[in-house]
């Protein structure tokens, strides 16, 4: 997956260019080629990933944009980490970068003007995506102190698959394809075609907690 993810992510900046916006803030195509590239093949810009308040990440990524055409740069990421970086061994790579590059893939696919909905996904890259989304749920969810249940949709139908991952009163359900839950958890809430159901106090306090990434 992502092997896959990757290649298809890149064939699309190549085809949308530069300027294309994309769902993070302030960022266009040309950002996200250089956090991508930055992440697995700059140690030190990835512990500007981990500690953002160092602003270490934002300056090595203006400077590879400076120095670097978009081209270039998206040939880079399509040939993935360089040097001795640890993303190059295959399950490093599996499990930090399926979730990475699907939910940065959607980012540039929904960034535009007009609505785009979800792809139609393999069944194992769903599935890949329904067990990465309960296991970061209930640490992404922590601070609303309610209990959360997450409930799976399968070719467009409410399937019988739940996984309860907080514990609490005043229950609430967040029911989605697996791609759409892990792109709710990953903060981009007005893109993810979700629904939220529950009673009103505990609705609130999951719609009150940042999930930005």
């Amino acid at each position: 997956m992502a092997r896959s993810e990757r290649r298809e992510l890149c064939e699309l900046m190549t085809t949308l260019g530069p300027d294309a916006p994309t769902l993070c803030e302030g960022w266009t195509a040309h950002h996200l080629a250089a956090h991508l590239h930055i992440r697995e093949s700059d140690p030190l810009a990835t512990v500007g990933v981990v500690m953002p308040f160092l602003k270490i990440t934002d300056k090595r990524m203006h400077k590879l944009m400076t120095e670097m055409s978009f081209d270039d740069l998206v040939e880079l990421v399509a040939k993935g980490p360089t040097g001795l970086s640890p993303f190059r061994i295959p399950v490093v790579d599996a499990k930090a970068n399926s979730a990475e590059f699907f939910v940065h893939h959607e980012d540039l696919r929904r960034g535009g003007p007009y609505p785009v909905g979800p792809r139609v996904l393999p069944p194992q890259t769903d599935e890949i995506l329904w067990n990465t989304a309960v296991g970061m749920a209930g640490f992404r969810l922590r601070k609303a102190k309610v209990g959360i249940i997450l409930q799976r949709v399968r070719d467009g139908r409410v399937s019988d698959e739940q996984a309860l991952v907080a514990t609490g009163r005043t229950p609430v359900t967040v029911t989605g394809e697996p791609g759409e839950l892990l792109l709710w958890l990953f903060g981009r809430e007005s893109a993810a075609q979700v629904q939220l159901t529950g009673p009103a106090n505990g609705l609130a306090r999951v719609r009150s907690i940042s999930l930005a990434i």
